[in-house]
């Protein structure tokens, strides 16, 4: 009996540019903004103030959640449509040189100003990002406010464990099954919520990592319809309203901020949000977001993240400004920028093309990179 050779893993040879979704580098300049503004000092220009950012930009954070969720399983499931399955292999390649150069180069940056005595950082916290465990960091001990340089890396620990989540999920269940696992998990972090924690501030900065999961579990269930044609054009009638949802969503931020079921209703209207956003991309806002300054500070965001937390220090530290006039504007705002900028073009982009050479995606992507 004559074996037949496994058929090659082969890329199509025109694959749709659905790997793209331009909207979405909006979104994530408006959320990297607005987590910009909740972590400077309050800026009042007359009647005109950064105050409701102030109080309320954490929840670019969450926005920033549902943009991975949707994203991330968005990709999985063409690479799953065009190829016929999904390479954990490929997929943590292509995360590995997406996230850890930039995260390394800062962590580096780091620890030489907490070497040069500049800024101080605990040995636990700092191994706590570089290892992807700073939400569990505080069950060792008091987090001082020192950690604060380092606050950010929660969100992305949260983030990595999401990734070891559902990649997996998706390879071992079948189409009809994945709905609703995704949304059982999802409400069972949202019941450990409500029945183990309870206080917003703990949602932050607790030791849990799951308190944040159902931020990204529930896009990633939208982004299983949204693949789906019929529900795919449902979905797209449905959400032409979506710009009401953005409404909708900042007054549940502005007047029920931290109660249960304004948190729970978040997960659910932002990723609906996004949606709106993508699958009807002719409105203006959608334009907007499109508009290539915007879609830039979108493309750079991560490095924006990640380098904003050493210049905008003034809503919660109470100590010195240990960097001086580059933690006070302007000049917070073009040292972030120009640092962000410096970490996309020769660390962040060079590192993601060599791993989309090593891992080639599914669909092609941005203009700035190789499918």
């Amino acid at each position: 009996m004559q074996l037949k050779a496994k058929p090659e893993r082969q890329r199509p040879a025109k694959p749709e540019k659905t790997g793209y979704l331009p909207t979405l580098d909006g979104w994530r300049a408006i959320a990297v903004l607005a987590v910009i503004f909740f972590h400077d000092k309050l800026h009042s220009f007359g009647p005109i103030s950064t105050g409701w950012l102030y109080s309320h930009g954490n929840s670019g954070v969450d926005l920033f959640f549902a943009i991975s969720g949707l994203l991330i399983c968005w990709r999985l499931l063409e690479e799953e449509r065009i190829f016929g399955n999904i390479s954990l292999r490929r997929f943590y390649v292509r995360r590995a040189f997406r996230i850890l150069p930039p995260a390394l180069v800062f962590l580096t940056t780091v620890a030489i100003l907490a070497l040069t005595g500049v800024i101080h950082i605990g040995v636990r916290e700092w191994l706590g990002a570089l290892f992807f465990f700073h939400n569990y960091s505080s069950l060792l001990g008091h987090l001082s406010l020192d950690s604060i340089f380092l606050d950010h890396f929660w969100s992305l620990a949260v983030e990595e464990h999401f990734y070891l989540i559902l990649p997996g999920l998706l390879v071992l269940t079948r189409n009809r099954f994945r709905i609703p696992l995704l949304l059982t998990l999802a409400a069972i972090v949202e019941v450990h919520r409500f029945v183990v924690l309870g206080s917003r501030m703990w949602i932050y900065v607790g030791p849990h990592t799951g308190v944040r999961l159902d931020y990204l579990l529930v896009p990633a269930s939208f982004a299983v319809i949204a693949q789906s044609g019929e529900a795919k054009d449902r979905l797209k009638k449905w959400l032409r309203v979506w710009p009401v949802l953005l409404i909708v969503i900042a007054i549940l931020i502005t007047y029920w901020s931290g109660r249960f079921w304004q948190i729970t209703s978040l997960a659910f209207l932002m990723p609906m949000m996004l949606l709106g956003s993508i699958l009807n991309p002719s409105g203006i806002f959608a334009k907007l977001l499109e508009w290539r300054p915007i879609r830039y500070v979108g493309r750079i965001s991560y490095s924006i993240y990640l380098w904003q937390e050493l210049f905008f220090i003034g809503h919660f530290y109470t100590g010195s400004f240990p960097l001086g006039a580059l933690e006070r504007a302007p000049l917070c705002y073009v040292a972030a920028l120009a640092f962000a900028a410096t970490s996309y073009h020769l660390v962040e982009q060079p590192l993601i093309k060599l791993g989309h050479k090593l891992a080639p995606p599914a669909t092609t992507g941005r203009g700035d990179l190789p499918s």
